[in-house]
């Protein structure tokens, strides 16, 4: 019937975006202490390259039961959250990453620890 195929076609496609969304937060979850990656990273590594915008929204909307290191994520110009710039730099610096006007400039591990420490 139809109308059942309909259903169950969005019930398909409803686990398919369920299952994308916990693999990037699976991934946000994996982050480690002093490492900082950007949007786009989380995307591909999640295995879904192109998708760095859902990663920021999926970080926006978590609430703070879910626990997601979100300061360790920044923009691929190393750009703090915007509204949280004070919050996040704090948190990182707290786990020895260099952060200054509003970028961060190194860290221990991640795409921003091949830049010459300062």
């Amino acid at each position: 019937m139809p109308g059942q195929r309909d259903q169950r076609d969005q019930r398909d496609q409803r686990d398919q975006r369920d299952q994308r969304d916990q693999r990037i937060v699976d991934v946000i979850r994996s982050l480690r202490e002093g490492e900082v990656v950007t949007y786009g990273e989380i995307a591909s590594d999640a295995g879904h390259p192109g998708l760095s915008r859902l990663v920021g929204r999926l970080l926006a909307q978590a609430d703070d039961a879910e626990d997601l290191p979100w300061w360790r994520v920044v923009n691929a110009m190393g750009r703090l959250v915007p509204g949280n710039e004070r919050d996040q730099a704090a948190q990182l610096r707290r786990e020895d990453v260099d952060v200054r006007d509003g970028r961060v400039r190194w860290a221990p591990i991640g795409r921003f620890s091949s830049r010459s420490r300062p």
